[in-house]
């Protein structure tokens, strides 16, 4: 009678594990839930969320600094994944009968590891995420160090990333030094004077038009431009570089190409 009863327990945990509602509200920890093969859990994601095509017809429930609390109460999910950010929503969505898992923004390339790790717990998926950050750590081989200055631009306006930004880390593995790389901060709006004086030899845009960031005053002054090394990011080049996802190492690939 013990051994049946314990077989019928175990087996609605099963269930429940496998019936799990969860809804992400980042970009990269709905591609984190792909990667470890439980985006069939999924019942809810950001209007972001764009990758891999299958999120894409996930029902949405707007963008992840406000998104839409009734959308998320129909939905009835288990779990939900959010930015440790500070905002009234987090106090909102605790009003749910759901469980709130409040993830740490990621400064460097460990932290996303970090993430993949707590994501898998929750969704009974740790074996799964021990295999894809040893995945990652193999494929993020050392690459030698060029060493040269790299501008990264997020946004118009000169936003751009300090050393407490995954993307700083990003450069650093790809080979380049962030000229930004002594500010303490994860994104801030840098001074164009200080651009300059930095002198940059690669400059990455992610959202900054190119012709419009070639008028700049004395752009020619920079070695970035001097040597043709300034990139207009594609679109999926983006999207990857501003997410800290399993696809990170794809870019890191991709920008030592671009330091070199």
């Amino acid at each position: 009678m013990k051994k049946k009863l314990i077989f019928i327990v175990s087996l609605l945990f099963n269930c429940y594990l496998y019936s799990q509602k969860v809804v992400s509200l980042l970009p990269s920890y709905t591609e984190i839930i792909f990667a470890l093969n439980a985006g069939d859990k999924l019942v809810g994601v950001t209007n972001f969320c764009n990758y891999p095509p299958e999120a894409q017809s996930i029902e949405k429930v707007g963008d992840y600094i406000n998104p839409n609390i009734e959308k998320i109460y129909k939905l009835k999910p288990e779990i939900i994944f959010i930015g440790g950010w500070k905002n009234d929503f987090i106090k909102k969505i605790k009003e749910l009968n759901a469980q709130i898992v409040v993830l740490n923004e990621e400064k460097n390339i460990d932290d996303i590891y970090k993430t993949i790790k707590t994501i898998a717990k929750y969704l009974n998926k740790e074996e799964e995420g021990v295999k894809l950050v040893s995945w990652m750590k193999k494929e993020i081989k050392n690459f030698n160090k060029s060493y040269k200055k790299v501008y990264v631009e997020i946004d118009n306006g000169g936003w751009s990333c300090g050393s407490d930004s995954f993307i700083s880390d990003v450069i650093s593995k790809s080979g380049g030094i962030n000229i930004f790389n002594n500010v303490k901060k994860s994104y801030f709006k840098s001074n164009w004077e200080e651009v300059v004086k930095r002198d940059p030899q690669v400059v990455m845009l992610l959202n900054t038009d190119y012709d419009e960031f070639l008028k700049r005053p004395m752009i020619k002054n920079i070695r970035a431009s001097k040597e043709n090394k300034i990139f207009k990011l594609n679109n999926e080049e983006r999207d990857i570089l501003s997410r800290p996802s399993p696809r990170i190492v794809t870019i890191i690939k991709r920008l030592n190409e671009m330091i070199k």
